[in-house]
């Protein structure tokens, strides 16, 4: 009985498709159901007078079936950027039986749902993190509550252990998730927040994988970084070497002040240093010259141009002093 059941279905099934399929498909596109219009032309028999007519047709079907297929994209893409997430599941959901391929549809589905867990995990990631620092500020009100008999403290001491404990959870569950897609910074801050809020809990092996990776990386980006300035050092070193100028052993003594805390540089700051010292006895000597020879105003302009070296300098601060008198007092004779 059962398979004479199954024959009759069968002969049913194909009875329908000797009625008015050109009917059937009208109906079907009126709907905008292209999975349906495509079956009922492929379920159509090659003897039936609209087969033709029908495989014609079919081409165009499965072409609107496409376009219509990309526009649902579209349509959930443009949702999922506004983070209406509901919506673009339930739009897919209602049409994706209505394309001749939903398979774009599938997976279109499961990458936003992959993309939307990952903003839901953000988003928690800033929450639990604040309610761990929230609970490490009160870490000795548990302790502070222990010292009361009414069951509402008890209470309280309970729920403080249960969100504890949840956040501790789902820190971990967090770190480890950020720490599968290498997002090492958060993970290494959730999951050692995590240990630090249950030190008595072994810590996540991700939370030392991550920490690891993020000093090599910290070791790699200060390598990089000391190159940049050794290379604009040697520049700037190479350039006083080519012209002699003052203005160049400033600006390159300058640029070295700026990271005097750099161990990369010193060597760099020490060479600087003796070359430094060594132009500025120079232009000490060559300034006394010319006041030896009374050309006080050469000799001022030669010591004010090399003060920048050493502004402090007291056997410098005494020649302007006097230079300055002396060109003062020469003013005043040309003025009697």
């Amino acid at each position: 009985m059962r398979k004479a059941g199954l024959v009759m279905a069968a002969l049913l099934g194909g009875c329908a498709s000797l009625g008015d399929p050109q009917q059937q498909v009208s109906e079907a596109l009126a709907e905008d159901d292209y999975a349906r219009a495509a079956a009922i032309i492929e379920q159509t028999h090659p003897d039936h007078d609209q087969y033709a007519l029908l495989q014609e047709q079919y081409p165009g079907i499965i072409l609107a079936s496409n376009q219509y297929r990309q526009r649902l994209i579209l349509e959930a893409e443009a949702m999922s950027r506004k983070q209406h997430w509901e919506q673009a599941h339930n739009l897919i959901a209602a049409h994706r039986d209505k394309v001749v391929d939903p398979s774009a549809l599938g997976e279109l589905l499961a990458a936003l749902s992959s993309l939307e867990e990952h903003q839901l995990n953000q988003l928690l990631a800033e929450r639990r993190q604040a309610q761990a620092s929230a609970l490490m500020q009160n870490a000795d009100l548990t302790e502070k509550l222990s010292g009361f008999h009414l069951p509402k403290a008890k209470q309280e001491r309970q729920q403080l252990a249960e969100e504890r404990r949840y956040v501790v959870e789902d820190m971990t569950r967090l770190g480890e998730y950020f720490a599968q897609r290498q997002q090492w910074l958060l993970a290494r801050d959730l999951l050692s927040a995590a240990h630090r809020l249950a030190p008595e809990q072994p810590p996540s092996p991700q939370l030392a994988k991550a920490q690891q990776i993020l000093n090599d990386a910290s070791k790699r980006a200060r390598a990089r970084h000391n190159r940049a300035l050794l290379t604009e050092a040697d520049q700037l070193m190479a350039r006083y070497q080519r012209n002699g100028q003052l203005d160049a052993l400033l600006a390159a003594r300058r640029f070295l002040n700026q990271h005097q805390n750099n161990p990369a540089l010193s060597d760099h700051q020490k060479r600087l240093e003796q070359w430094a010292r060594r132009r500025f006895s120079e232009e000490m000597n060559t300034g006394e010259a010319l006041y030896a020879r009374g050309q006080y105003r050469e000799a001022y302009r030669i010591w004010t141009q090399v003060a920048p070296l050493y502004p402090d300098n007291e056997e410098l601060i005494k020649k302007l002093e006097r230079s300055r008198r002396v060109l003062t007092n020469l003013r005043n004779l040309q003025d009697d």
